[in-house]
């Protein structure tokens, strides 16, 4: 994970602005359920599509640890709707599956992601609420990341 981080400053140049492409990033934050809050650290990798000047449409899988004893990586798959809402900003809405030591369920969100000067670089905040069996958690995390 450190690995990526040194990359981002020296991520392509010239990568544009606009979401399209493959992706990678670290993202912390903290995760909620039924009455413990915890912390959260994870990553993610990903590739989007551009459709036309505005939309795009992308997938990824991440992995995150809940910072608390007993607890496991979860994996999920996630399919990602967005648009931009400014120059170098975009929302998405985030759907998909995830994988616990709970059990496994649907999960929904949505996200902001914002382009840092004329490099693949941005940052992004996100929140997401898992359904696994009879068990339901949220999470906010804030991630950086980059377009390769």
């Amino acid at each position: 994970m450190s690995a990526l981080l040194i990359a981002l400053p020296a991520a392509p140049a010239l990568a544009e602005e606009a979401a399209g492409g493959p992706r990678a990033e670290v993202r912390g934050g903290v995760a909620w359920s039924e009455g413990e809050t915890d912390p959260v650290l994870g990553i993610a990798a990903g590739y989007d599509f551009d459709l036309g000047e505005t939309v795009f449409l992308g997938g990824e899988v991440s992995g995150e640890k809940i910072l608390a004893e007993d607890t496991f990586v979860e994996l999920a798959l996630t399919g990602r709707l967005g648009t931009k809402v400014s120059e170098k900003g975009s929302i998405f809405l985030a759907g998909g599956y995830t994988f616990t030591h709970h059990g496994d369920g649907p999960h929904v969100g949505v996200g902001y992601e914002h382009h840092l000067g004329h490099s693949g670089t941005y940052i992004a905040a996100e929140y997401r609420h898992v359904f696994v069996d009879h068990h339901e958690a949220n999470a906010v995390t804030i991630g950086i990341g980059t377009f390769f």
